[in-house]
């Protein structure tokens, strides 16, 4: 064993320890006239040491206050050396002489730390703090130690039991720091085992915190005597309480008659026990030391134990930091769990249930990337306060992870009683806030569970929790969900699925089977890819029997990558074969959703450069926006870009559909099936169904029908005006070598009844195209704003009759040599707008108007062109003269 020379060799300091408190030395300086004031207030708070200093004058007391400042920044640069060591020594017998107690000096220390801790904690980089906070408090035990010596000489005392709490603190706390060097934690059951065996009269020693219950102490380090898994209730009378309750040690006879029953229990083994507490709120606790001889601390002198206080209030202070949520200051998931084992225990003795929850903020991670890191802290923050303002004495509130809260409910009499918080919490959260002048709303979803309901262990109480939270988001979010043993089975068969789905991409036995689309004009315009599960045993598997992986979230990417290379690949082999097919896919939520989609969009598409981009359409249901409707359209707005059309599919069956006309650029919208199949028999089924053609016609996108399985329903839907068709009628999804086949035999189903032309959607449009040409020409004459689709780039494209032009009348009349016209001096009545509004804002008032004139003269040719074409006649044909004047 190497030898141990001086005092910072034997308290394991080394030049590591002062190097990495030197950078830091300019913040504590800092700190040292806050902790000098500190160290006063704390001397002037308590009568036995203000006595001291009855007679100061305040000169004389600031220059104490500034000496003591002085000596704090030059304990920091000491190093321990022996000057140091002489001058402090000096100090401690100073202290002596002033009738000081060593308790008062002792707790001293832990100010020191207090306040360094408070001005590392934003300053100390986190691979600098294990080594900061180690350095530190080898240097308090240092100077502490120094402190005793020097005290204990002054004093004269050669008392082997005073000097026993000297020989512990050298013999524990020195320990040379290596890969063996004991946690802070470990150190107090050290110096627990430390003080019977060097102290023949120290039977019993050791340490009980309060818990987080409030209702009993549980005792956490002990050596000496042996005891039983103690618990002290919280009882009038009971010593140990009353030392924490008033903050003063107190000395327990076991003789005593009045003594609680665990006390009695340690007579002729010990003759009475001193209690010291220590800490405040939150982190209570009391040192505990049993002796076997009566009047031994009135001998001894009980202020010399109080040094054993606190040190465990310093100790505990550093494991407390390390339990709690450096953001919120909640408990964090290691000191949750501990408090569900001790809140389990309580709940059986008192026949009451506890209700476990886990809680997670809906919304947040799309506030967090729009707003900014800081924005997400203070929205937690402000959170936890509302969730704390509803919460009752005794319950727990945690975080146990980034958005994620956990809960714990004790004494609860009735289920009710758990209804009527956790709405209370949902409606917390639901509150808006404002951030950076932005109102904010997010919403919470509470899965929980019943103790002793769900006789689980703490563990399991919180994976039941999450399960039921889960289920809570399925649901749709903003609400809470109990656990219950049909929700424990449906996720272990949806575990099974998960591992059945995986297995399968791992084995490659996910394929593609494809359903054509029809045009209702009878051709086939492309097909849709969709999976199949190839199983061992079971055959082939539709999407039903393992819909819940295709969004899973270690699941879902991987499985949207299947299908984007797979169909992909069969695209470009039909199109090498002759056949130019649209191939539309369906991507899940969290996939398109993820910040890697593009380039796994990308990477299929730059593995077959011979297959156009717009060949390609990506299908999402429509309740994949409302998770991050931003971030999805931005994303589908780079998905044009690339070429790729979108198809809104499901449509109809969502919360937001007539919301993603208006915000997706969506080409295609696919009519869910679900209104399809009775719209022959259901009115209200064929009114939505009507309503959907109308508007996306109008809008210029393509119309498919899913779930077509009649020749009546192909038939209606035509007259309607739908454009495109899938369903059993024309045939089930079928393996990708069978569909040239199937194309090649293809033939259009006949048509039933009368041949109806479909609903005209023109005459709405040309009524909108006509008031929209006079208010642009009223707003030359600067009587109302110019209209919206008209002055911008590609205004051509999305207003009202160029949505029809590029939709519904390409496919109806774009193989006539006069539709080509139209497009033309469609065009030309943008430039004219655009060239009349700058003469307008260059002041050429009359250049202006008779531009105007031009605009409503290109107006009417138009008109009259696109009348003959369609074969109408319309009666407002022609622009009120007195808006063109």
């Amino acid at each position: 064993m190497p030898k141990v020379s001086t005092l910072p060799d034997f308290l394991g300091l080394q030049d590591s320890d002062f190097l990495v408190i030197d950078r830091y030395r300019n913040a504590l300086d800092a700190e040292a006239p806050a902790l000098a004031h500190a160290f006063y207030d704390y001397l002037l708070a308590h009568s036995v040491t203000a006595a001291i200093f009855r007679d100061f004058s305040p000169e004389r007391l600031d220059a104490l206050i500034q000496k003591q400042a002085e000596h704090v920044r030059n304990l920091l640069a000491s190093r321990l050396d022996e000057p140091w060591r002489e001058s402090v020594k000096r100090i401690g017998a100073l202290h002596h002489r002033l009738g000081i107690e060593l308790s008062w000096i002792a707790g001293a220390y832990v100010l020191y730390w207090r306040h360094w801790q408070k001005a590392l904690r934003a300053q100390a980089l986190a691979s600098d703090w294990p080594l900061l906070q180690d350095a530190l408090i080898r240097l308090l035990v240092g100077d502490l130690i120094i402190q005793i010596e020097g005290y204990t000489y002054a004093a004269r005392e050669t008392d082997a039991d005073r000097l026993s709490l000297f020989d512990l603190l050298m013999g524990v706390l020195a320990t040379p720091r290596g890969s063996d060097s004991p946690r802070p934690e470990e150190l107090l059951q050290q110096i627990c085992e430390a003080l019977p065996r060097k102290n023949a009269g120290v039977r019993l020693a050791g340490y009980v915190v309060s818990d987080a219950m409030g209702e009993a102490l549980t005792l956490e380090y002990l050596a000496g005597l042996p005891l039983p898994a103690l618990q002290i209730p919280k009882i009038a009378g009971d010593p140990c309480w009353e030392a924490l309750e008033s903050g003063h040690t107190v000395i327990q006879s076991v003789d005593d008659p009045q003594a609680p029953e665990w006390v009695k229990a340690l007579r002729n083994r010990i003759e009475e026990i001193g209690f010291f507490p220590f800490g405040s709120e939150a982190l209570r606790g009391v040192g505990l030391i049993g002796v076997s001889e009566k009047g031994y601390f009135r001998r001894v002198g009980s202020a010399y134990y109080d040094a054993f206080a606190h040190l465990g209030e310093l100790v505990l202070l550093i494991r407390n930091q390390s339990l709690r949520d450096p953001l919120t200051g909640l408990p964090n998931r290691t000191l949750f769990l501990d408090r569900l084992k001790i809140a389990r225990d309580q709940t059986l003795r008192h026949e009451q249930l506890l209700g476990v929850a886990i809680l997670d903020m809906d919304g947040f991670k799309q506030v967090n990337d729009r707003l900014g890191h800081r924005a997400g802290d203070y929205l937690l923050q402000a959170v936890v306060q509302r969730l704390q303002a509803q919460l009752r004495a005794g319950d727990t509130l945690a975080r146990i992870g980034g958005d994620e809260f956990g809960l714990l409910l004790p004494g609860l009499e009735h289920l009710d009683d758990l209804e009527v918080i956790c709405e209370r919490l949902l409606a917390a959260i639901r509150e808006p806030l404002e951030i950076e002048g932005e109102a904010v709303s997010i919403s919470g979803s509470l899965g929980v569970t019943i103790y002793p309901l769900d006789d689980s262990d703490a563990s399991t109480l919180i994976r039941h929790a999450d399960m039921a939270l889960y289920a809570a988001k399925d649901a749709g979010r903003d609400q809470f969900h109990l656990h219950t043993l049909a929700l424990d089975e449906a996720i272990q068969t949806e575990v099974a699925i998960h591992g059945m789905v995986k297995q399968a991409l791992h084995e490659n036995r996910l394929v593609l089977h494809y359903q054509p689309i029809v045009s209702s004009a009878g051709t086939v315009l492309g097909v849709e890819a969709l999976i199949r599960l190839n199983h061992p045993e079971k055959g082939l598997l539709a999407p039903a029997a393992f819909f819940s992986a295709l969004d899973h979230p270690r699941l879902a990417r991987p499985i949207g990558r299947f299908v984007l290379i797979e169909a992909l690949r069969q695209g470009a082999i039909w199109q090498e074969k002759g056949l130019s097919l649209l191939v539309s896919l369906n991507i899940s939520t969290r996939h398109l959703l993820d910040a890697r989609f593009l380039e796994d969009l990308q990477e299929a598409l730059a593995r077959h450069p011979g297959l156009r981009p717009e060949q390609i359409e990506i299908e999402i249901t429509e309740s994949a926006p409302l998770h991050d409707l931003p971030r999805a359209q931005a994303i589908l707005n780079n998905c044009h870009r690339l070429g790729v059309r979108i198809a809104i599919d499901d449509f109809g069956t969502g919360n937001a559909s007539l919301t993603y006309l208006q915000q997706l650029p969506s080409d295609t919208i696919k009519i869910d099936q679900s209104f399809v199949r009775d719209i022959i028999d259901d009115p209200k089924d064929l009114a939505i169904v009507t309503a959907v053609i109308t508007a996306s016609r109008m809008l210029g996108l393509k119309v498919i029908a899913e779930g077509v399985e009649m020749a009546e329903h192909a038939d209606l839907l035509t007259k309607m005006g739908c454009s495109h068709l899938q369903g059993y009628l024309f045939s089930r999804p079928i393996p990708a070598e069978d569909i040239p086949a199937w194309i090649a035999r293809f033939r259009p189903a006949p048509k039933l009844g009368d041949a109806l032309p479909p609903m005209d959607i023109l005459p709405q449009i040309l009524e909108g195209h006509i008031l929209r040409i006079q208010k642009f020409l009223r707003a030359m004459r600067q009587e109302n704003p110019f209209p919206s689709h008209v002055l911008e780039e590609d205004a051509e494209t999305y207003c009202h009759l160029g949505q029809w032009l590029r939709g519904d009348g390409a496919r109806r009349f774009g193989q006539s040599p006069e539709f080509a016209g139209l497009l033309v001096r469609h065009e030309r009545l943008h430039q004219i707008s655009r060239a009349a509004k700058s003469l307008l804002d260059a002041g050429d008032a009359e250049g202006a108007m008779h531009q105007g004139n031009l605009l409503d003269l290109e107006n009417r040719l138009l008109l009259a062109e696109l009348l003959t074409l369609t074969g109408k006649s319309h009666e407002r044909g022609k622009t009120d003269p007195q808006d063109s004047a």
